[in-house]
């Protein structure tokens, strides 16, 4: 099978060509009400940012192409920037538009938009497909060849190719159903059409979505088995231009299909949650619209590209206060944009100085990839996304830096060129004819729309000599007969003279065709060992990595053994401890029990000696009463005496008389006092004195016991 490139022109004349500066745009989100703005619109291209007091910074103007306040809606950011590129695109030029601007400003948000409000990617598939619907090839009459280029193929090879149910659109129906959404009315489609669509030529619209995560390049569209992505190579063709090599360019044939796989990119596109987004894009994607116009006369076509890049925002680790992969997604996407800034800025220095310094854009797969679009194959636009929170003035400080910047480098004009198209040949399952060998063997340049036919591409008839020499048999008798006959001889052999000569030059025309050929052949011959030895390199670097992992393998392995013996010795050394607490609890208990019996011991001593005291306290009461009764049987008698008045005379008055007079005033005299030691009785009282015993004392011994 002859699979032969197909694509399109650079701009090459020995002038130099025209240049025009990249066209960068400016547009701002919408601010809270509870927020304060650090920029200042000063005119429709004009704004400026307000320095904090803090800083004691100036404040400085910023100019761009056209600035897009918080009301303007998505169609009129649209219809400035990206209906441009999309006319440019149907006129077989190449185009980049690319967002740029701190995490959280809205980049997503223009591209992308909401089903109510499309973006700039729904409008412009809406917009190209209301264009060309009328003009658009069969279905896989036009192929990718998944090297950056297309081919022609036979309409029975196309027809059996539509035949043959596509893995990749079955998957894609079933994801999309998975999600629960139906993707042919997701956007609005407000019918904007345009007016540079060439009636006479066939087109056909191709997809790819690809991203790049951690500075490796993934393909979104990719359906191969297993769950995570394979990573993909960024190659350079035969035409010097960068492409990702092996990558899945889908055909499109509404506006709905795009859809459907744009939907499946987005579920495999890489998000998280930070503290300034909560879906966060953590790498650069882009979407890739890819034109194919092929003439009616299928002669020549035409390839036109438009790259929709939504690049991640970059961030500041203090205010995100990211950890572990999500700190690496943003060192990564912090990189690649200061590879992109350090590039340009070198592409602004060799144009103002008339420099030659080489633009490193190999040092991130962001740059290498999109390097032709900044060496002129195609038009350059770019949209800074600002939130205009006083919160970001630190970031957008960086980020209108940049797009000033920016706007210094210019890029030369991309033109639009038709190539000739190549055509594969027949597979092996079709029946070969000798019409069909014909028309292998001519050249595309050399076919006109008479030689073409619909179903089995026959142009010419088999290959003849020229009419057939007749017999001669000469007359003697009739010269003029003989004339006759000797002029059909002339005739026949001057016509396979010339029919010799139209098969020489048929046979020089397919021997420099298949010269082309083989050239063709040489070069993807190349291409093929070029890519052989990067893949070889590929290998050997895996191969490198996996004897790497196979040691760090084999020295985890030895360092988790080691810590498996320590763990099984220091599960040794707690089981001992173990049975030592046990024991050490156990006597404890046994020393908690013994205090026990001894308290429950002393708390019975106790009750018997307070039942003692009680009964000896019982004693003395009743002591007590008895004394008592008869001292008031003894004042019962003495009154008794007193009251019968029979008392014999007492000379102790006037001896108390006399005591009175002699006693001295101010003196005082203790009174003497005569106590009877024996009753009237002859029964003597003892006087004993219950002395408690105080219970405190027993604990206060129990304890010095303790």
């Amino acid at each position: 099978m002859d699979a032969n490139k197909c694509s399109s022109l650079n701009s090459e004349s020995c002038s130099v060509p025209s240049k025009d500066p990249v066209q960068v745009f400016c547009r701002l989100r919408t601010l809270p009400e509870e927020c304060q703005s650090c920029i200042k619109l000063l005119s429709p291209t004009t704004l400026t940012l307000t320095a904090s007091s803090k800083t004691g910074r100036k404040e400085c103007n910023y100019v761009f192409k056209h600035i897009f306040t918080s009301y303007a809606g998505q169609r009129e950011v649209f219809q400035h920037i990206a209906l441009p590129l999309l006319e440019d695109l149907v006129n077989g030029k190449n185009g980049l538009l690319f967002t740029y601007g701190v995490t959280g400003s809205g980049k997503t948000y223009t591209l992308t938009g909401e089903p109510s409000m499309p973006g700039i990617m729904p409008r412009c598939i809406n917009t190209l497909f209301n264009s060309i619907a009328d003009y658009q090839a069969q279905k896989l009459l036009i192929k990718s060849d998944r090297t950056n280029g297309f081919e022609v193929q036979g309409e029975n090879d196309a027809l059996e190719d539509r035949l043959v149910p596509i893995k990749t659109s079955t998957t894609k129906m079933k994801t999309v159903k998975r999600g629960g959404g139906d993707a042919k009315n997701i956007y609005e489609n407000d019918g904007t059409k345009l007016r540079c669509v060439n009636e006479n030529n066939l087109y056909a619209v191709f997809i790819s979505y690809t991203e790049i995560y951690n500075n490796t390049v993934y393909d979104l569209l990719d359906e191969t088995a297993g769950k995570v992505l394979q990573a993909k190579i960024i190659r350079e063709d035969s035409q010097k231009r960068m492409y990702v090599n092996g990558v899945v360019e889908v055909e499109v044939k509404s506006a709905a299909e795009a859809f459907e796989l744009f939907c499946i990119g987005q579920k495999r596109k890489r998000t998280g949650h930070t503290i300034l987004n909560a879906e966060s894009s953590r790498s650069h994607s882009a979407f890739n619209i890819r034109v194919v116009q092929l003439q009616k006369d299928r002669s020549h076509l035409m390839v036109g590209q438009l790259s929709l890049v939504d690049l991640a925002g970059s961030e500041r680790c203090s205010r995100t206060q990211n950890t572990g992969m999500r700190l690496k997604e943003a060192s990564s996407i912090n990189n690649s944009l200061m590879s992109l800034r350090t590039c340009l800025e070198i592409l602004r220095e060799n144009q103002l100085n008339d420099a030659n310094k080489l633009v490193p854009y190999r040092d991130s797969r962001l740059t290498l990839l999109f390097k032709n679009y900044f060496e002129g194959e195609g038009n350059v636009r770019m949209i800074v996304c600002i939130n205009p929170s006083i919160k970001d003035c630190e970031e957008n400080l960086q980020v209108l830096k940049f797009a000033e910047m920016t706007q210094d480098v210019k890029t030369p004009k991309a033109e639009s060129r038709y190539a000739p198209s190549k055509y594969k040949t027949p597979s092996k399952t079709t029946k070969q004819t000798p019409s069909t060998q014909s028309l292998s063997s001519q050249t595309p340049s050399t076919r006109t729309p008479s030689t073409q036919t619909s179903a089995t591409s026959q142009v010419k008839k088999a290959i003849s000599f020229g009419p057939k020499i007749p017999s001669v048999e000469l007359n003697m008798e009739n010269p003029q007969e003989n004339v006759m006959v000797l002029d059909s001889l002339m005739k026949a052999l001057h016509a396979r003279r010339e029919k010799r000569e139209q098969n020489r030059q048929e046979l020089a025309m397919r021997e420099q065709h298949f010269r082309k050929r083989l050239v063709h052949i040489h070069q993807d011959s190349v291409l093929t060992k070029s890519e052989i030895r990067s893949l070889k390199a590929l290998l050997r670097k895996e191969k490198q990595t996996n004897r790497n992992l196979n040691t760090k393998i084999t020295d985890l392995e030895t360092s988790n053994e080691k810590l498996s013996a320590n763990n099984k010795e220091l599960q040794d050394t707690i089981h001992t401890l173990q049975n030592t607490i046990d024991e050490k609890n156990l006597k404890i208990n046994q020393i908690r029990l013994e205090r026990e019996k001894v308290r429950q011991k002393l708390i019975l001593q106790s009750e018997q000696m307070k039942q003692e005291l009680d009964e000896r306290l019982c004693e003395q009461r009743a002591r007590l009463q008895a004394a008592i009764l008869v001292k008031q049987t003894k004042i019962q008698r003495a009154k008794e005496i007193l009251e019968s008045g029979t008392m014999s005379g007492c000379g102790s008055e006037q001896q108390v008389k006399i005591v009175q007079e002699m006693a001295t005033p101010g003196t005082p005299v203790a009174a003497t006092r005569h106590r009877r030691s024996l009753s009237d009785s002859e029964v003597w009282l003892k006087y004993n004195a219950i002395n408690p015993h105080c219970i405190a004392t027993i604990h206060e011994e129990e304890e010095e016991s303790d």
